[in-house]
């Protein structure tokens, strides 16, 4: 009975354990979904709140009315679900401060963002917002406010839905232990008392009267235990009577045994003669292995010595892998240095230019002025030498402004990617701004050439990523096409195109050169291989945009090639990228 009562109990507990743990995760997902959007919903309450008191609150600082913001910030903290509230001007110093807030600065809020949903941090969660003042058709910002709610305020709104969820549980729980428990009794503790019963009156000499009949039971599985056990004894009945039948047999093998025991003495006299002479054929082939055995131990001496030489070998062909590893570092570092030499060398020229026409502008401007004094203080200046004057200045200022605008941004640009090429610094980047300051930087490369290139990249793309390495892909695939795809006097066209596909940056490069054959792009991207060593090609270019897009951003690059048919390239760079609407 004890054993039936226990399969009942595991049974029961295992169904109700796991309609608990259901009940408890299903409750859990209601109370946090309930959670959730009551704060949305509050969220949405403090928005349309901020909107509401926008405009007054606009024209509040504007006017650096402090005692109207004070009055919109105490009526705005008497609504039930804003539990404080936080008032900056345009400076970002705080006017007005009430109730349950948390720091501004510590969100480290751009001046161009308008809306920021605050998420929740130590129970407070909000909205904040800039604050815009339309005055004579132009749009000034002239503070923010941040309006904050707790977790309070969203537990005491769900208060009756809480009560409701857990309320059901309960009640549906309880009908289930009590349904459960009422099953279980009546299906089968019930059958089981009257199989178990049935069971106990087994008696081996009499197994027509011990068989099991279950009546009026309508369930399939007492049924098969009841065929089960029947079937059991009917089974016994004839063991039993085999049992006699192998008894006889016995008795009449160990008759045949007896006789056999004799023969097999008779046999084992006879193999124990020829056993001696196979002993002594083994003591023989014991002598023979021991033989064997000595030879194969000075074998094995000598490949003992052997291996300890190939060792020693191995070990000195390690260190010149080691010593040719670190020459080849140095040789690619020595070519980013070399290319970033060149770029130097080729934005100086571009350089001088603007500045030399500012220094002759700068040169007449001096002449004119000396010319102005020398009339004023001979009491000669008219009004005709006073106006040639100015127009002479007029130009000279339009001329120095012009061309010192464009040294700067020669400089500003190359700066940048000077810097990026000598660093590995992951920073935030618009990369068509920044391809294009790279193409810049190697104008000059173009100048005494028939080639040009072109860019398509949308100006949205903003990444956080390795800049230098970005640089570096750019600069060396475009001085590889100008080394080797042209000659002297062709008219050559690169394009170079940029787009985003969810987290990758995929970069198209191609040229209208003359290609590479089959041969050439399988050592395309081995180091020092190079067609055009006479002109400067040190053979790594390729090598390190191999590197840089497969060890440096885990990307992978094809290229695509014929004689006569251009040479192309397809980069996938997978990168961090920053949606516009976030900034």
């Amino acid at each position: 009975m004890s054993s039936t009562t226990n399969i009942s109990k595991s049974l029961l507990t295992n169904v109700l354990s796991v309609y608990f743990v259901l009940t408890l995760i299903v409750t859990c997902v209601q109370v946090m979904g309930e959670y959730f959007d009551t704060k949305s919903q509050l969220v949405q309450e403090l928005q349309n709140q901020q909107s509401t008191f926008s405009n007054s609150l606009a024209r509040s600082l504007w006017e650096y009315n402090n005692r109207q913001i004070e009055a919109i910030a105490e009526g705005l903290i008497n609504i039930p679900a804003i539990a404080g509230i936080v008032i900056r001007d345009e400076a970002g110093d705080t006017i007005v401060k009430l109730g349950l807030t948390e720091s501004i600065n510590a969100l480290n809020l751009t001046s161009d963002v308008e809306d920021f949903v605050i998420q929740e941090r130590n129970g407070l969660f909000g909205y904040y917002s800039s604050i815009i003042f339309e005055f004579a058709g132009d749009s000034n910002r002239v503070g923010d406010v941040t309006l904050f709610s707790t977790r309070d305020i969203a537990l005491d709104r769900i208060k009756f839905s809480l009560y409701f969820i857990f309320g059901n549980a309960i009640i549906k729980s309880t009908f289930l232990i009590v349904l459960f428990t009422l099953a279980f009794s009546r299906m089968l503790n019930r059958p089981m008392n009257i199989l178990t019963q049935q069971i106990r009156n087994f008696r081996l000499d009499d197994l027509e009267h011990s068989r099991i009949n279950l009546k009026n039971n309508r369930h399939t599985e007492f049924n098969m235990v009841e065929q089960a056990y029947n079937q059991l004894l009917d089974n016994l009945e004839d063991y039993q009577e085999d049992l006699k039948r192998t008894q006889q047999q016995l008795l009449h093998a160990n008759q045949q045994l007896d006789e056999q025991n004799a023969v097999l003495e008779q046999e084992v006299a006879r193999k124990t003669s020829s056993l001696s002479q196979v002993l002594t054929d083994l003591e023989r082939r014991k002598d023979e292995l021991e033989r064997r055995q000595g030879k194969l131990e000075r074998e094995i001496r000598q490949r003992k010595i052997i291996e300890d030489d190939l060792r020693e070998t191995n070990s000195q062909l390690q260190s010149s892998v080691t010593a040719f590893e670190r020459v080849q570092d140095q040789l690619l570092e020595a070519e980013k240095l070399a290319s970033l030499g060149r770029l130097v060398a080729g934005i100086t020229h571009d350089v001088n230019t603007p500045l030399g026409i500012g220094i002759t502008a700068t040169s007449l401007l001096r002449d004119k002025l000396d010319n102005m004094q020398q009339a004023l203080e001979n009491k000669q200046l008219t009004e005709a030498q006073m106006r040639e004057l100015l127009d002479a200045s007029l130009q000279s200022v339009e001329l120095l402004e012009s061309n010192l605008g464009r040294a700067s941004d020669l400089l500003d640009g190359f700066k940048q990617v000077a810097v990026d090429q000598t660093s590995d610094a992951v920073r935030e980047i618009n990369l068509q701004h920044y391809i294009q300051n790279v193409l810049q930087a190697l104008q000059p490369r173009f100048k005494n050439t028939n080639h040009k290139i072109s860019l398509d990249c949308p100006d949205t793309i903003i990444a956080r990523c390795n800049a230098g390495a970005v640089a570096q892909i750019i600069t060396n695939l475009v001085l590889n096409s100008l080394i080797h795809a042209f000659e002297d006097d062709q008219h050559g066209r690169l394009e170079l195109t940029v787009r985003r596909q969810g987290g990758v940056l995929h970069i198209d490069y191609k040229d209208d050169g003359k290609g590479l054959t089959e041969a050439q792009q399988e050592t395309l991207f081995a180091p020092f291989f190079t067609t055009r060593r006479e002109r400067g090609g040190s053979g790594l270019g390729t090598h390190i945009v191999h590197n840089l897009v497969e060890q440096t951003f885990n990307g992978t690059i094809t290229v695509q090639s014929a004689p006569g048919e251009g040479l192309s390239y397809h980069i996938e760079l997978p990168m961090q990228f920053i949606d516009s609407e976030s900034n």
